[in-house]
């Protein structure tokens, strides 16, 4: 298949040009995209992560360490990592977590790409191409293949999965069902929400494929990953334990997930219109994913995606990063409706051909300004700004005031302690009061603070001859300027850091 897939792509001009394209859209947003989206990312698995290595950490704020509802396989992995860039002398947490995404985003890339091409290389060209533009530039799936979550890392294995059975599936033998068993196993556990694609995925295997033969390998592999991590559970948590029991009881009996918020399906399906490229020609994708998951029903990366969406719009607690994991398959599903489309667009009247090109080109327009302002300006701006101290303040003793929020602490006070213990020189010192500021005396004084925090004691800063040396993001600290000035609601957490010469 690779080398198919090698010789297809070396006689393909187009397929050359739109692979590199994405490849180098990818490659720079896995280095500027410092952070995390949610806090789970980084205090439920980093967090833990230094725990279980001994190192100072933040679990004490993390809910699911005392209720025994994390699995610790993506803990465990972290941990391995951690160690092997302590072993290169790589300290730095930013530049560990920076080969992070750059390994986690170029994987990402490959396996849908693979994915793609397995499944449309022999269709017409147009439609490959449309797919692989959908999935390697719309605007926010390179963002999301960049995030050391348990969606994406659970996504990675059980499409990488996927792809390893569609592709090995006609040849004789029991090594690669149980392998597929052991990558779908491995997936349940990175985020057990997968069991959703692999209940599609084992109806398909069971009614439309029907090889049974390997249905007892799979199982065989998905038993040996369930019992290697019960074991690494239970080294973790100093217990004999069952995860996913401990799991379902705290989140759906006991309703914890409920207390965080329920919310109408209609949710995810306005979040689905937005993401796959951008509005509105993104309503004209959205509509003939639904007649693809209809018509191609038989495919098994479309029942999957169409189950796991399915459930996920029945839970009432819905968070936008639930259904990252199917993010990046969602243009492949697509993909099985395009010739429709395409056949729909060519035999329309003019002007509907019209009206079609226009949201065509608006959208184009629209994604391609979000997709650059993803790739330049990370989404976690504090973890981005305390980047930019360690370069301001790394070698030296220094002292910075902040003012009401730490910008070592998310916006509800829960403390990044991996971050913060590499700064070795660096005396942070919280101001409870704007009006305190007035009592700092002498030169060379540094205040760090966010917009939203300072927006009436900006006068006073200037009044004292306070001076801006360092924001989060210029542009976002402008974009919040004229919010501000037609009383819109401003982005929070842009950080600015002051200083009085």
């Amino acid at each position: 298949m690779l080398a198919e897939v090698k010789k297809l792509i070396q006689k393909d001009r187009k397929l050359q040009m739109i692979l590199a394209g994405g490849f180098i859209i990818q490659f720079v947003t896995c280095i500027t995209a410092t952070g995390f989206y949610h806090p789970d990312q980084h205090f439920s698995i980093i967090e833990f992560s230094s725990w279980q290595l001994g190192k100072e950490s933040g679990v004490s704020h993390v809910w699911e360490f005392t209720h025994f509802v994390r699995a610790s396989l993506q803990i465990y992995l972290f941990s391995g990592y951690y160690k092997l860039c302590t072993f290169l002398n790589i300290d730095d947490p930013y530049t560990q977590l920076t080969l992070l995404r750059i390994v986690l985003g170029l994987a990402m890339f490959t396996v849908f790409n693979l994915l793609a091409l397995f499944y449309f290389k022999n269709k017409n060209p147009k439609v490959l191409y449309s797919v692989l533009l959908i999935l390697d530039f719309s605007w926010m799936l390179p963002y999301t293949r960049t995030l050391f979550c348990s969606e994406i890392v659970s996504s990675l294995f059980f499409f990488a999965a996927l792809y390893l059975y569609e592709v090995k599936k006609q040849r004789p033998g029991w090594w690669y069902p149980a392998l597929t068993g052991f990558l779908l196993g491995l997936a349940f556990f990175f985020r057990f929400q997968m069991g959703f694609c692999i209940v599609g995925f084992g109806l398909w295997l069971l009614f439309i494929e029907k090889r049974y033969r390997h249905i007892f390998p799979m199982i065989l592999g998905f038993l040996l990953a369930t019992a290697l991590n019960v074991y690494m559970d239970s080294r973790f948590y100093g217990e004999w334990i069952f995860i996913p029991y401990e799991y379902f009881s705290a989140n759906i009996t006991q309703g914890r997930a409920s207390q965080f918020g329920t919310s109408s399906f209609l949710r995810y399906i306005s979040l689905l219109i937005a993401v796959i490229t951008a509005p509105p020609f993104s309503l004209i994708l959205f509509y003939y994913g639904c007649k693809a998951v209809i018509k191609k029903f038989r495919q098994p990366v479309v029942l999957a995606v169409f189950l796991f969406i399915l459930f996920h719009c029945l839970v009432g607690h819905k968070e936008e990063r639930f259904l990252f994991p199917v993010f990046n398959a969602l243009p492949i599903v697509i993909g099985f409706a395009l010739p429709d489309l395409f056949d729909y667009y060519h035999k329309c009247k003019k002007w509907i051909a019209s009206l079609i090109r226009l949201a065509l080109v608006i959208s184009i327009v629209l994604n391609t300004v979000v997709l650059i302002l993803f790739a330049v300006i990370p989404y976690s701006q504090s973890v981005h700004f305390t980047s930019k101290l360690k370069k301001e303040f790394g070698r030296r003793p220094s002292t910075v005031y902040y003012l009401l929020r730490s910008p070592f602490e998310t916006p509800g006070g829960s403390p990044l302690i991996f971050y913060k213990r590499s700064f070795n020189n660096l005396d942070l010192k919280k101001i409870a009061y704007a009006d305190s500021v007035r009592r700092l005396l002498g030169d060379n004084i540094y205040l760090a603070v966010t917009y939203n925090d300072l927006k009436q004691g900006r006068p006073m800063l200037d009044s004292l001859g306070y001076k801006p040396v360092l924001y989060s993001s210029k542009l976002l600290w402008n974009i919040n300027e004229f919010l501000a000035s037609k009383k819109i609601n401003t982005i929070n957490d842009i950080w600015v850091l002051y200083k009085k010469d």
